[in-house]
């Protein structure tokens, strides 16, 4: 159901809600800040209310998202329990011990699940009929070791939600058939599109920046090319997901992109405040600093094994610009972010959408905000057949254009 036919700049959550109780279990596809968490939390409590359910366990991958989602439920839900396990605080035994009236915050991974199940199956009850199970970023849900632990073990479920902007894994038929069939079909989509034309989301500008390869990183791609052309030759099993990966790492590393972004930053430094940077590796983001430096004193990075402080300070506006690799791809909201700078771009759309997303939230205090995304394309004479840059900029530039509909 497209709920871009209804009025209402947030008539789409409550749309989301209705469709999901009717059809008790599938996905809600919706743009990143346009409100997936809201619109399950509705849910939950219209379930309690209902005495449909007696518990609802909430999965996700990652401490910060977990940790936005547990504000979320305190603030929801004063008079429930609420349970959370993950790396330091393990309070599955608890929830399972007094799983009525209670919500389970639970970091994603195979065991967990397993454990969680195996709780369940041994208990008196019908936990099958009155347990909602909710699936933040759900595509996550579809990986390998989720698929080979737990096919069939969701399904039985009656109550099942499935939650992100883009829930399609790309290249991975046999994730997409385990959300299929253990979570279910999409049952509600509010795009990117609706989601600016309606308001919700602010229009962006978008700025490609063209780069060449050197000598040798074209070099460094032939070889990884002949390498694994005489592999195959030889009548070896070969991966080209991983030819196309390590292809992908030489474009995301190359050194004429920090050349081009200084350019760039010299006549439109502004770029740099409330600006998200996102690198391949922490090595190229180190090169990038040297530059960087010299244009922005209130940056600071934000890597796996960085403190969280940083991200906070960056949601308070004390840092203006963070560089990071992958680690706010989803889920954080930080409505203040008005620049995507795309050091490194994804041949799949889904990790793109994320990261623009992140720029294109509402923000209360600037209701004309118009955000910028920063992308790099590899240019045509520098030699790549089926140059994943380029219909990426083709998409991108067409969504740019996408304005708002003021009768909407």
């Amino acid at each position: 159901m497209k709920s871009k036919d209804v009025g209402g700049k947030w008539a789409h959550q409550d749309i989301a809600v209705e469709v999901f109780l009717q059809k008790r279990h599938g996905i809600l596809a919706m743009a990143t800040g346009t409100g997936k968490t809201i619109a399950a939390i509705k849910i939950i409590k219209r379930l309690f209310r209902e005495n449909a359910i007696k518990r609802a366990v909430i999965t996700m991958y990652g401490n910060d998202l977990l940790d936005q989602w547990a504000i979320q439920m305190r603030e929801h839900f004063p008079a429930k329990t609420i349970h959370y396990h993950y790396a330091s605080q393990k309070m599955m035994k608890n929830f399972i011990m007094h799983p009525d009236n209670s919500l389970l915050l639970l970091t994603r991974d195979a065991g967990n699940l397993t454990k969680l199940l195996d709780s369940f199956e041994r208990m008196p009850g019908r936990y099958c009929d009155d347990t909602l199970f909710v699936f933040d970023e759900v595509h996550g849900a579809g990986s390998e070791s989720l698929v080979e632990n737990l096919s069939g073990r969701l399904s039985p479920y009656r109550f099942r939600l499935g939650l992100s902007a883009t829930p399609k894994r790309e290249y991975d038929e046999e994730g997409n058939e385990f959300l299929l069939k253990e979570i279910g079909d999409v049952i509600f989509t509010f795009s990117l599109e609706d989601a600016i034309k309606r308001g919700v989301l602010c229009e962006f500008a978008y700025i490609p920046i063209h780069y060449e390869l050197t000598n040798e990183e074209r070099k460094k791609k032939r070889d990884i090319i002949a390498g694994f052309s005489a592999r195959r030759n030889r009548g070896e099993s070969v991966d080209e997901t991983e030819m196309y990966r390590r292809l992908a790492a030489v474009n995301k590393t190359a050194a004429f992109k920090i050349r081009a972004f200084e350019a760039l930053i010299k006549t439109r430094p502004e770029l740099l405040k409330n600006c998200i940077i996102f690198v391949e590796t922490k090595e190229y983001g180190r090169q990038l600093q040297e530059d960087l430096i010299r244009y922005s004193d209130t940056y600071h990075t934000y890597y796996d094994d960085d403190d969280q402080t940083n991200l906070v300070h960056f949601a308070n506006g004390k840092i203006e610009c963070l560089l990071t690799c992958r680690k706010i791809s989803e889920g954080i909201d930080i409505s203040s972010v008005a620049n995507i700078i795309l050091f490194s771009s994804d041949r799949s759309r889904l990790i793109t959408t994320q990261r623009i997303g992140r720029a294109l939230r509402f923000q209360e205090s600037a209701p004309g905000k118009i955000a910028n995304v920063i992308d790099f394309i590899l240019a045509a004479e520098s030699g790549e057949d089926g140059n994943p840059d380029i219909a990426r900029k083709e998409w991108l530039a067409e969504l740019s254009r996408t304005r708002r509909d003021e009768n909407a």
